[in-house]
């Protein structure tokens, strides 16, 4: 049931909370040059939030590679970040859901990641501040699909109009905005001009405050 009263704070994961795209970039790279193909940066990092099946396919599609090869490149990309990564969030994030447990606020973390990997790599008390995780499994279909936002609100009984999400990545914006939601933009991993559909754009989430909904919200 749908409580119109009550507002929510959707944040993607990857870029947006922890610092970890370059990690996973380079898991990519490793798992398409094990097929003869190398990536780059330019090519990956408007791709995120996409399911992951979907952004092999893609970038396989491109390079010539056959599509049968598809979820084999997702294992290896999948295999090689478990093995090789540094965790860390992004300076403020920690000061920054510590304020927001103290609100009214609902909390939630849509995440094209999978459930393994969130569960793995991120602090299992980090992930108990969220009222609701979602990962890339909760969703058929994914970012910019508005299904994993709307999932999200749906979890929490909240209306799609009265969730703000916090993105890094043009088809997250994409999906937050096809959901009916306020999205608020940080250029993390990306410039403006790959932003430009958010209602708003910061330039790093500790920066969050001084948007105009943020202030409206909790009277910043």
């Amino acid at each position: 049931m749908t409580d119109m009263t009550k507002k929510a704070i959707l944040f993607d994961f990857d870029g947006v909370l922890a610092e970890t795209m370059e990690d996973l970039f380079l898991a990519w790279q490793k798992a398409f040059l094990d097929f003869g193909v190398k990536i780059e940066r330019e090519g990956y990092f408007p791709l995120e939030g996409m399911k992951l099946i979907h952004i092999a396919e893609k970038i396989c599609g491109e390079k010539g590679i056959d599509s049968k090869n598809t979820q084999k490149i997702v294992e290896l990309k999948n295999d090689y970040y478990l093995k090789n990564h540094e965790f860390k969030f992004y300076e403020g994030v920690d000061e920054l859901i510590k304020y927001l447990k103290k609100t009214e606020l609902l909390l939630g973390i849509i995440s094209a990641s999978p459930r393994k990997k969130l569960e793995k790599t991120v602090p299992k008390d980090f992930l108990s501040k969220f009222n609701v995780v979602l990962s890339g499994e909760d969703s058929e279909r994914g970012k910019p699909h508005p299904d994993p936002y709307l999932n999200g609100a749906k979890k929490l009984g909240v209306s799609p109009e009265n969730c703000i999400v916090v993105e890094n990545a043009p088809l997250g914006i994409s999906s937050a905005k096809s959901a009916g939601m306020y999205c608020v933009a940080i250029c993390s991993t990306l410039n403006k001009t790959y932003l430009k559909e958010a209602d708003e754009i910061v330039d790093n989430i500790k920066n969050l405050k001084e948007t105009n909904i943020f202030k409206e919200i909790l009277n910043f």
